[in-house]
């Protein structure tokens, strides 16, 4: 198959990736790739030596340029790609003005729900799930319940994967520290890594963009020291070098994850989880992920003594489960499933018949 995956404008795809869409893009375009088909993905940035195609065609817009009309020069530029030539044009970023505009093209299309049911994107996705061209997937049962709510649809369920291979696991890992990496702000909410590693007296190392710089200023900053260190926003290969080293990972986040890809990469490291329940997904029951319902800071430290018991490969055996393998098998099964029909399902119709439980069993027949 031809497929386009769509970022957005001004989406870099070179690494260190400002957030886990990012990485789940350009690993799911690689191993589509290496499943035999054609990727081209639409960001401004990509690595020289990637496997896929780069398609930018957007113009940066000027300071003085009103939203109404940036949207506007955006569509405009975004409907000169030949999208004759796809046979799946897959969104996965909220620029609902893009989105619209392609399904206006009349080409097939899925868009992965990465984010929470908020106002802004019930919104805008509440008028897209009108139109019989676009199909949405979750990634998690936590997005799905909300997003079905949201919509009034019972949406396909796709778990997010990682390539296991970039995440090596160190056999003779000697722990030095505990280890927080994720968008500094006051949802990823590293402020509560800070204390317990203050109450603990353990080394703590801190990776991440820095998102929202008062907060960084304010919770991060005056307690950098010899045992607190911020280690700058990191590549792959480097965050699992810390991995190497680390006792476990600290999933503090006090919003509702949507999916947690950064623990799954830490436990492909060999790495446990120790946190909140609210910062990995419903279902992840194992001995490797300790988490709590309670957000109090406190309350991870029973925790943290506790994984210190748990081997590396326990720990990898879990994130085995949830390769980009399996995540892009089960992706191409709803391409063929939605494109087999001889026009895109309509969403409400989705809703009434028995279409994603027979895609489900599908799914579970061949994986």
């Amino acid at each position: 198959m031809n497929i386009l995956l769509v970022s957005g404008p001004g989406i870099s795809l070179k690494e260190p990736y400002d957030s886990g869409i990012e990485s789940f893009i350009v690993s799911f375009a690689n191993q589509l790739i290496a499943e035999g088909h054609k990727v081209d993905i639409v960001a401004e940035k990509a690595e020289l030596n990637s496997k896929f195609n780069l398609i930018n065609p957007f113009t940066r817009s000027t300071a003085d340029e009103t939203n109404f009309l940036r949207q506007l020069t955006e569509k405009i530029q975004f409907k000169t790609i030949n999208f004759n030539q796809y046979d799946v044009v897959h969104y996965n970023m909220f620029y609902p003005h893009l989105i619209k505009t392609g399904c206006e093209l009349k080409n097939k299309s899925f868009l992965t729900l990465h984010s929470p049911a908020d106002n802004k994107r019930v919104a805008a996705y509440k008028e897209l799930s009108l139109n019989n061209n676009l199909q949405f997937i979750a990634i998690s049962g936590r997005v799905k319940n909300e997003w079905d709510k949201a919509l009034d649809l019972n949406i396909p369920l796709i778990h997010n994967g990682i390539d296991i291979n970039l995440w090596p696991t160190n056999a003779s890992r000697k722990p030095e520290y505990l280890l927080w990496s994720a968008r500094i702000n006051d949802e990823k909410n590293v402020a509560a890594a800070i204390r317990v590693a203050q109450e603990m007296k353990l080394p703590l190392k801190i990776a991440g963009r820095i998102a929202d710089q008062p907060y960084f200023d304010d919770q991060v900053k005056p307690h950098l020291n010899e045992q607190i260190e911020y280690v700058g926003h990191v590549t792959q290969s480097e965050l699992n070098n810390l991995a190497k080293k680390a006792m476990a990972y600290l999933a503090t986040a006090t919003w509702q994850e949507p999916f947690g890809l950064a623990a799954l990469e830490m436990l492909a490291s060999g790495l446990p989880v120790v946190g909140f329940n609210t910062a990995v997904p419903q279902g992840w029951s194992h001995e490797s992920v300790l988490t709590t319902a309670s957000l109090r800071w406190q309350d991870l430290i029973a925790l943290i003594k506790k994984s210190r018991t748990i081997s590396p490969y326990k720990c990898r055996e879990f994130a085995a489960g949830m390769t980009v393998q399996k995540m892009t098998l089960d992706y191409l099964n709803l391409y063929q499933h939605i494109l087999s029909q001889e026009n895109l399902l309509d969403p409400i119709k989705f809703k009434d018949d028995n279409s994603v439980q027979i895609f489900d069993e599908k799914l579970q027949s061949l994986n």
